[in-house]
């Protein structure tokens, strides 16, 4: 169940990183919209990530040697090689102005104002460590290094835990607070460690499946709604309840849609959406020049093409998985660090 939430919520990224399609429409409606995806919606949806990865990692005997090689080859491997492999992109693609515009490059936002052979040392490190821009070369990837990052402490917030549940959740909330306020992505450490609260007093996930999903929207809704107060503290009043409420649905819904009779599907879908993370950011690119270059930049026709859009993407990146994994010497099991590949086979 948690890989069809994972797909889920990998969707909605998608969704959120389309927003820019709506950018040609002027009206109210859609900037509110566009501003509570980029905001609460976006926010508490990425914290449900480290969340799942949480619980993944304490439910199993947990131990920091074990689980740091894991996390190598799971997080850090096809990090670097995503990576490697973007910059390798565009460093070919450098060499032929057109190919750039057809991906719709931004070159400040994406090579820095600088072509790839012009990069300095800390212009190298920047791009695969995200540390002087606040994010790396492929923009989505800060969530697998902050990922791979708060597993390294993962023994840490567990000792501190089973220490004092109480008021190690104190502690480690107002570090989460504390690391806003530097303007780092606070929830990491409020999520990851709230997974292993869930795992150490072995609540059931499955409980989850008796709530009314209508009670939790209205829910949901409501603390959204309260992110227009303009006052500051109202965010940090509010923010983790919406991130343990998004939670909540999130699971929900995805127990609702296991029930269905489509759940064959997802649960197909689901192994891949890794892969699908992982190569959806510059292909997105590609298909909205496309798509701006085919479609009439209409209001009805631009909706119409950000709610198809990250659907067509999804299924070209599945696509692409596919590919890779049927290669006699597939790089799949190296890129997405062993997933999706076995479960295919089975």
């Amino acid at each position: 169940m948690i890989n069809v939430v994972r797909l889920i919520m990998i969707i909605g990224v998608i969704y959120v990183h389309t927003i820019p399609v709506l950018d040609t429409i002027d009206s109210p409606i859609i900037t509110a919209f566009a501003s509570l995806m980029r905001g609460p919606i976006g926010t508490s949806g990425i914290a449900l990530f480290f969340f799942l990865s949480s619980i993944l990692t304490y439910k199993k005997e947990f131990a920091f040697k074990s689980n740091f090689r894991k996390k190598c080859s799971s997080l850090l491997l096809p990090y670097v090689a995503f990576i490697s492999f973007w910059i390798l992109v565009v460093f070919v693609m450098q060499l032929y102005d057109p190919l750039l515009a057809l991906f719709h490059f931004d070159s400040q936002v994406v090579l820095w104002g600088k072509p790839v052979i012009q990069w300095s040392l800390l212009d190298w490190f920047d791009a695969y460590t995200g540390f002087v821009h606040g994010a790396p070369f492929v923009y989505p990837f800060w969530f697998i290094r902050d990922l791979f990052l708060v597993n390294i402490f993962a023994s840490l917030i567990k000792k501190a835990v089973d220490s004092n549940p109480y008021i190690s959740g104190i502690v480690l909330l107002a570090m989460s607070i504390a690391l806003m306020q530097i303007g780092a992505y606070g929830l990491t450490l409020f999520s990851f460690t709230l997974g292993y609260y869930v795992v150490k007093f072995d609540i059931s996930l499955e409980k989850v499946d008796n709530i009314n999903i209508g009670l939790i929207l209205v829910g949901y809704i409501a603390i959204i709604s309260c992110f227009s107060i303009p006052f500051k503290c109202i965010y940090y009043v509010l923010v983790f309840p919406l991130v343990i409420v998004a939670n909540i649905l999130c699971l929900r819904i995805g127990y609702y849609l296991i029930d269905k009779k489509h759940d064959k599907y997802l649960l197909k879908i689901a192994p891949w959406s890794f892969g699908i993370f992982c190569f959806h950011e510059y292909f997105l690119r590609f298909f909205r020049k496309i798509a701006s270059l085919i479609i009439p930049q209409i209001p009805v026709l631009v909706i119409i093409e950000y709610c198809i859009l990250p659907i067509v993407l999804c299924l070209f990146c599945l696509l692409i998985c596919k590919i890779l994994n049927s290669l006699p010497f597939s790089p799949l099991k190296l890129l997405l660090g062993g997933r999706g590949s076995k479960s295919s086979k089975r």
